[in-house]
């Protein structure tokens, strides 16, 4: 008796439990969930005053998750979002369509509620809103070039799939929504033949007036936006970081929208609306590339994807115009996150690598405002802010000895570590040393800057240890020299790095070699004298060690007519 009344007190908790799993919320969903709503819940009036640092964005990465991981909702969520989020965009009062006149494009729209587009009284002679014709020319005009002149893929049509707005038109809905968002782009079905792409829809502001200036340029920009992520989707509809143990951003879209920002610009040049994230780029250089926030209260984070654009920027340019398009057919080749390996893949077709072309993009980025180059690097360089030197990474006073910085570089990311010659100290040359933390694979440039003589560029080759060093010579010809050691690695965390600038073979930091840095580096050796300072000085071979083949090595040179210090 008392084993049955044992089994079925153990059934009974075993069931409260699985209801319990089975009801709650999965990691995560109370955020995604939240989000989406904040979306889709419009202002009850246009705010007077907008702050000056405030900038729309894209609300597409509050949405992009839905059709790869909606079943993977708990019931109880999943009843939630149907509630939010029916299949598609509604209306309280009737609806009503205009097919445009390019013959791709569905407009949905209503001429009253909350929903009424923009001056719904100012119609042409059929009784369509002129805000909707307006739509539907933009609309056109970007299909035409990213499809026809760019030669993207079209997205899938969605004739055939059930709800899919009336026919196999691609379908853009006119709504109100949160102030603090442009528009999105919906995955909805996927597609055949290989169900990696998806159809898709799309949802732009039904008035975009409370921005204020020239507000007609947020439907351009954000048409050319929120239709490259239709194609995106087209391609590979779940081409985003997944982090199921982060519960707050587990879906990170990053690339996709960094691209859907370059594109703006390849539409639109001469709206350039994108300039207004670069802070959130040039003021973090230790932030990921893979950044991605959902909360707006990090604008470092929140805004870093659309600020991120300038990685595309410079893809095109370096290795041409088709660069983009080439990465996106790679992606497509597998079913979920692979940007990093197709961006590789691609670039070494061109003759390039992924680790290559970071060290490459980090010097680009120095040569942006009043540095800009725009033959050699960015074409609209000069409007970009100036790369963020942390002023406890400028020097001026020699030697240098670092052992931990202040922003360690996160993943696809770097610093820019700043040093002014200082003829006092050493008249001819200098070295800069570089230890990266043996965690995560590094690059690393040397940059000799003037604004009138030529500039000097070198790449610092580091051994197995992540560790090396370069030879600067005649650095009296330049006003600064920069050291730029980018972090390559490609999973995730931040990482720690050492560094120091000397005169190699200046054991005593006098700023000259002569026979008194034989004497200090013998005191040293072998009298327990101090050690030089840094002790990278000491090394004159440079073979990683000091010892006295670095005194041999500086009697050769002094007095035997032998190779330099770090020669």
């Amino acid at each position: 008796m008392k084993r049955i009344v044992w089994t079925v007190a153990v059934f009974l908790i075993g069931f409260v439990i699985c209801l319990t799993d089975a009801q709650a919320k999965l990691p995560g969903e109370e955020n995604l969930i939240q989000k989406i709503k904040e979306v889709l819940t419009p202002a009850v009036s246009a705010p007077k005053n907008l702050p000056a640092d405030f900038h729309p964005v894209c609300a597409t990465p509050a949405f992009v998750w839905i059709t790869g991981h909606r079943n993977e909702l708990s019931p109880e969520a999943q009843k939630e979002l149907s509630l939010i989020m029916p299949a598609r965009p509604t209306y309280t009062t009737t609806e009503k369509t205009y097919n445009t006149p390019g013959g791709h494009f569905k407009i949905h729209y209503v001429t009253s509620t909350v929903d009424s587009v923009y001056q719904s009284h100012v119609v042409d002679s059929s009784g369509v809103p002129l805000y909707v014709i307006f739509i539907g020319g933009i609309a056109d005009s970007v299909w035409t070039k990213e499809v026809d002149s760019l030669g993207y893929t079209a997205p899938p049509s969605d004739l055939g799939f059930p709800g899919n707005g009336g026919d196999g038109r691609y379908d853009i809905y006119l709504k109100s929504m949160a102030d603090g968002y442009l528009g999105y782009s919906q995955p909805e079905y996927y597609a055949p033949p290989d169900y990696i792409g998806a159809t898709s829809y799309i949802v732009l502001r039904n008035d975009y007036s409370l921005y204020g200036g020239n507000y007609n340029n947020y439907p351009k920009v954000t048409s050319a936006h929120e239709f490259f992520h239709a194609i995106q989707f087209g391609s590979d509809a779940d081409e985003y970081e997944y982090v199921p143990s982060d519960p707050v951003d587990p879906f990170r879209p990053y690339w996709m929208e960094l691209t859907a920002t370059w594109m703006e610009d390849m539409i639109y040049p001469a709206i350039n609306d994108y300039v207004n994230y670069l802070p959130y780029f040039f003021n973090y250089p230790w932030i990921s590339l893979k950044a991605f926030s959902s909360d707006p209260g990090n604008p470092s984070r929140y805004y870093h994807a659309y600020a991120a654009c300038v990685w595309a920027f410079y893809l095109s340019k370096r290795f041409g115009p088709t660069a983009i398009r080439d990465i996106w057919t790679l992606c497509a080749d597998i079913k979920g996150d692979n940007v990093l390996s197709a961006t590789d893949d691609a670039l070494l077709l061109k003759g390039s690598s992924l680790d290559n072309a970071f060290r490459e993009f980090s010097i680009w980025n120095y040569f942006t405002g009043s540095r800009a180059d725009t033959v050699n690097y960015y074409a609209e360089g000069y409007r970009y802010p100036l790369v963020k030197v942390d002023p406890n990474q400028q020097y001026s006073i020699y030697p240098v000895n670092v052992a931990s910085v202040p922003h360690p570089p996160e993943v696809l990311s770097t610093n820019y570590v700043e040093y002014v010659p200082d003829l006092t100290f050493s008249p001819d040359n200098l070295t800069f040393y570089l230890n990266g933390s043996d965690s995560a694979q590094w690059k690393a440039s040397i940059i000799g800057y003037s604004s009138t003589n030529p500039k000097y560029f070198t790449e610092i080759t580091l051994d197995s240890l992540r560790v090396g060093r370069a030879k600067v010579n005649n650095w009296e010809s330049y006003s600064k020299i920069m050291m730029i050691p980018a972090v390559v690695t490609r999973t995730s965390g931040s990482f720690n790095y050492s560094y120091a600038a000397f005169k190699c073979g200046d054991a005593n930091t006098s700023g000259n070699v002569n026979l008194a840095d034989v004497v200090y580096l013998v005191s040293y050796l072998f009298k327990s004298g101090f050690p030089p300072i840094p002790m990278q000085s000491g090394d004159a071979n440079a073979d990683g060690k000091t010892d006295l083949a670095d005194v041999v090595y500086l009697v050769s040179y002094l007095f035997k007519h032998g190779p330099q210090p770090c020669g």
